[in-house]
């Protein structure tokens, strides 16, 4: 496949991730810029990792197998280095390691699309912002994703609170949204291919994306009808009091990877 659009380019920037225990979520590719650098890195959160700096994962990647296109996956097992944010469950590794062992095993380069920091959600972005925004999230919802193409799958939804205002905590956001087991780490967008209005009623032709954040956590009420805030998990469980979904997801600002930028630039 060659992508063309801002969604198919989306298809290629996710990687499935499955940890030594069989539980799943999602990673995605993000290139920071540092002076004359482009430095590629992976983003998940850290209970995807099993909050192990060193966990065993497997990643579903693709294979580059003509100018600009890949046709060919292939799943690597490898334990990489993550680093952990100080307060956020996010955390990240380098894939130069990675990219090299697929290399090494395939003779292949991998076919990746990565994001950068001129789609973050600055305060500039976010203050042209409604209250109700329409999103889509990339990920692998219950480990499900498009074995045979090992492509992602989208999810629609909207902005649950204002994107410009904090959510009770700092750096977080609240969406309308689906989420389930294997979505921890997916990135959500706000994407419009085919134009959008803005909160004075213009119309604009031209297509927008803004990466908005990181899903990591939701609220949840038991059967007694007590609401709890729970990580996203990785893995489907049975227990003998089910928690039930609310369809709503907390993530993390996208403005939050500026601690990732900063670690990189004192340690390059």
């Amino acid at each position: 496949m060659n992508p063309q659009t801002l969604s198919e380019q989306l298809m290629f920037n996710t990687v499935r991730l499955v940890a030594s225990d069989g539980s799943t979520g999602t990673g995605f590719f993000y290139n920071f810029r540092i002076d004359d650098k482009v430095i590629p890195i992976l983003i998940t959160n850290k209970h995807v990792v099993n909050n192990n700096p060193n966990e065993p994962m497997t990643f579903y990647l693709h294979l580059k197998t003509g100018d600009n296109e890949s046709n060919e996956n292939y799943p690597v097992q490898f334990v990489a280095n993550w680093i952990f944010h100080s307060n956020q469950d996010l955390c990240f590794c380098f894939v130069n390691p990675l990219f090299q062992k697929v290399k090494m095993i395939t003779g292949k380069e991998v076919f990746y699309i990565p994001i950068d920091d001129s789609i973050v959600a600055t305060t500039q972005k976010l203050n042209e912002l409604s209250a109700l925004e329409e999103l889509v999230m990339v990920g692998y919802p219950i480990g499900l994703w498009d074995s045979n193409n090992n492509f992602p799958i989208f999810r629609k939804g909207y902005t649950a609170s204002h994107p410009a205002l904090d959510f009770n905590n700092k750096g977080i956001g609240l969406v309308d949204m689906a989420c389930f087991p294997g979505s921890s780490g997916s990135p959500i967008f706000i994407l419009n291919e085919l134009g959008y209005a803005d909160k004075k009623g213009a119309y604009n032709i031209a297509s927008r994306i803004i990466f908005l954040g990181v899903l990591f956590a939701g609220p949840q009420y038991n059967a007694q009808g007590d609401i709890v805030v729970k990580t996203i998990p990785t893995q489907q469980q049975i227990r003998a009091n089910t928690p039930v979904m609310t369809n709503l997801g907390y993530y993390i600002k996208s403005t939050e990877l500026e601690e990732f930028k900063k670690y990189i630039s004192n340690n390059i």
